[in-house]
């Protein structure tokens, strides 16, 4: 159920940032759309490896696994979301 909800507001937020720069009238470059896709997906596999770490009773992994791989999704979702704010 939360798996759910999260693909619902995922998929609620995304068409709204596509929604929003299409009536800005922006042009966002290919590579922009995919970093964010691959930075979407990066959030997503950190957040289940997190919270499936607490659940297997392994909190060492679970923040090490949201440095490892939480740094750079935010970095990438970050920078795409500044490329697409300056387009």
């Amino acid at each position: 159920m939360w798996w759910f909800l999260y693909g619902f507001i995922m998929g609620a937020g995304v068409m709204r940032v596509v929604i929003w720069v299409k009536a800005q009238g922006a042009v966002v470059n290919w590579y922009v759309w995919l970093m964010g896709a691959f930075a979407l997906f990066l959030i997503t596999l950190t957040i289940q490896h997190f919270f499936a770490s607490f659940e297997e009773s392994e909190p060492k992994a679970a923040w090490v696994g949201l440095m490892v791989m939480g740094d750079p999704s935010f970095f990438l979702a970050g920078m795409a979301l500044w490329l697409i704010l300056t387009a």
